[in-house]
């Protein structure tokens, strides 16, 4: 009885820090399968915002450069042996651009690049004097001119009467 509620209890635990750990895409590796060929993430915020540049180091080309905006994070993802080259671009690079709050979603774009041993990947920071734009799906607020009822404005406009509740509209 105490065997099947230890292999029971086991079972559970692992299948619940497996669902815990499917956050894929987070700066520094997912800790339950985070390895050389997963891909790596580089997330923007206001105090360290971020420019990321891929280098051909037999050339000196910049061939692929991404300044992340804030609040939003790059992911890349290098494939061997999938570029359109044999030499000069064998590998394939997928990347995204997502919201600081996606964990995991597919890379859309793609980009071919020099194999693993001739390019370069630098991370720079930029000044920290940048803000992140306001999401679109935000809830509104009625401190914006846009949001404010008519009768708000110089104009005027109707009045209604609403009654409200705790000094809100219900």
């Amino acid at each position: 009885m105490t065997t099947m509620l230890l292999i029971k209890s086991t079972l559970l635990l692992i299948l619940a820090s497996s669902f815990t750990g499917c956050q894929m895409y987070t700066p520094g590796g997912n800790p339950f399968f985070n390895g050389p060929g997963s891909a790596a993430t580089y997330q923007s915020t206001e105090e360290f915002p971020k420019t990321v540049t891929i280098i051909d180091t037999r050339s000196g080309e910049r061939v692929f450069v991404m300044e992340i905006p804030v609040g939003e994070k790059l992911v890349l993802d290098f494939i061997e042996d999938s570029g359109n080259n044999t030499v000069l671009t064998p590998d394939l690079m997928s990347w995204e651009l997502f919201p600081n709050e996606v964990k995991y979603g597919p890379l859309s774009n793609s980009l071919t690049v020099p194999n693993r041993w001739s390019r370069r990947l630098d991370v720079t920071m930029r000044e920290s004097s940048e803000y992140a734009n306001p999401r679109i799906d935000r809830p509104l607020s009625v401190d914006e001119v846009n949001d404010q009822p008519d009768w708000w404005t110089a104009e005027g406009g109707k009045h209604d009467n609403a009654d409200p509740v705790n000094g809100y509209d219900p």
